[in-house]
């Protein structure tokens, strides 16, 4: 394309020059040498500007090539730029699609907890009016007991028993305790729940410290009370096989807590007393432990169970043996019993009628014998029943694993957690 344009320029500038000179050469017929040397050296020029032309034509053209090529390198090396850009402009669409949902989410969640926080101030203004009637808070203690109870996976009326099912009158019924958890073998354990709050509510509304400090004082002395009162009952002379204290139990963990803050000496005085004060969670881990033992006493009945069904078992395959190998003696009897009458009756009876004059020995059949005797059972075959364990412990002792739980035994079979 290019060496077409080239062509096509100097054939234009040839004819132009041709024309120029033929009219000169028309318009003055003798001509002028220097002219004509004039002009041919005009027209060498042009030939020579348009080569130059040409090459700078030419230069620009590999230039324009050169450019063209490494804009190409570039745009190729760039390419993994531009789709990192792409990935990181797509991921900034993203986060910002994100931020706003989290905005939003936020702005929702700001105005439920607004309005919870409602909720939560008209429900704790209804809970304190209800907390301060005495019978509202007992009732509200022995339900939380109640709760833990459960929650520690024991079962009313089985693993305890509350204070509507605690034997006694009508009138009694402030004089008896809450709950009474059952231990294996009898053994009780007492429970009454105590609900103090009224000082320690005050406190926690009051703004001045010195008499937030009053109240306080005044509540640690409410527990120290009701410690008192508990002990003076003396529930565990009462039940028998009860344990030699009473559970005080304190539903809420922050008002012993403030109690024990101002008088510390409150829990070792009631220990003196028989009265262990515990709170939601330290009960809970005693529950728990019952309910352990519990789980280890019913394995060692299970184990005895087992014990007993195997004794009887083996009991009844040895007097099964021994009935199988007196019915083999007798079998055995039978079998020489036989094997004499054949004896007899091929030496006698047959012997006595081959001297029949014309009878032989073929006209009667031979007597089979028989030479295998029954097979007794081989004595230690059947296991006695002494082999077996007589108790859970000699089962125990046989590294019997209870699995997920660790623990030791005591001479009498019963659980020990450690």
């Amino acid at each position: 394309m290019d060496m077409i344009i080239y062509l096509a320029i100097g054939l234009v500038v040839g004819a132009v020059i041709g024309i120029l000179v033929g009219r000169y050469v028309m318009g003055s017929s003798s001509g002028d040498a220097a002219t004509v040397a004039g002009l041919t050296a005009t027209n060498t020029s042009l030939l020579s500007q348009i080569d130059d032309l040409k090459s700078q034509v030419d230069a620009l053209r590999e230039a324009e090539r050169l450019r063209a090529s490494e804009e190409s390198k570039v745009l190729e090396r760039l390419a993994p730029v531009h789709t990192l850009l792409n990935q990181v402009e797509g991921r900034v669409r993203e986060m910002e699609n994100e931020r706003k949902t989290q905005f939003r989410s936020i702005d929702d969640q700001l105005k439920q907890a607004r309005t919870d926080g409602e909720a939560l101030r008209t429900v704790t203004q209804g809970l304190k009016s209800a907390l301060s009637d005495p019978n509202i808070r007992g009732h509200w203690g022995e339900t939380q007991l109640e709760r833990l109870l459960e929650a520690a996976g024991m079962v009313k009326g089985i693993d305890f028993i509350t204070q509507d099912q605690i034997a006694g009158t009508d009138d009694e019924k402030g004089s008896r305790p809450d709950a009474i958890v059952k231990l294996p073998d009898g053994g009780q354990i007492i429970i009454d729940a105590k609900v103090t709050l009224t000082n320690y509510l005050r406190a926690a509304e009051e703004t001045d410290p010195k008499q937030r400090a009053v109240l306080l004082k005044q509540h640690a002395k409410d527990v120290a009370l009701k410690a008192k009162e508990l002990a003076d009952k003396k529930y565990w002379q009462r039940y028998d096989l009860s344990a030699d204290y009473v559970i005080l139990f304190m539903p809420t963990e922050a008002a012993l807590a403030e109690a024990l803050q101002v008088d510390p000496s409150i829990y070792d005085t009631a220990l003196r007393g028989n009265v262990a004060i515990a709170t939601p969670i330290s009960l809970f881990t005693t529950l728990k432990s019952v309910a352990f033992l519990w789980r280890q006493h019913d394995q060692t009945n299970q184990i005895h169970e087992v014990i007993n069904k195997t004794r009887a078992l083996i009991d009844t395959l040895g007097k099964t043996a021994d009935d199988v190998n007196t019915f083999a003696k007798s079998l055995g009897a039978t079998v020489n019993n036989y094997n004499t009458f054949a004896s007899r009756f091929e030496n006698s009876l047959i012997g006595a009628a081959v001297a029949i004059p014309g009878v032989t020995d073929a006209a009667f059949p031979t007597l089979t014998t028989i030479d295998k005797a029954p097979r007794e059972l081989a004595d230690g075959k059947i296991a006695k029943a002494n082999a077996i364990p007589r108790s859970a412990k000699e089962v125990l002792d046989l590294d019997l694993v209870v699995p997920d739980e660790q623990t030791t035994m005591d001479t009498d079979g019963e659980a020990d957690s450690k």
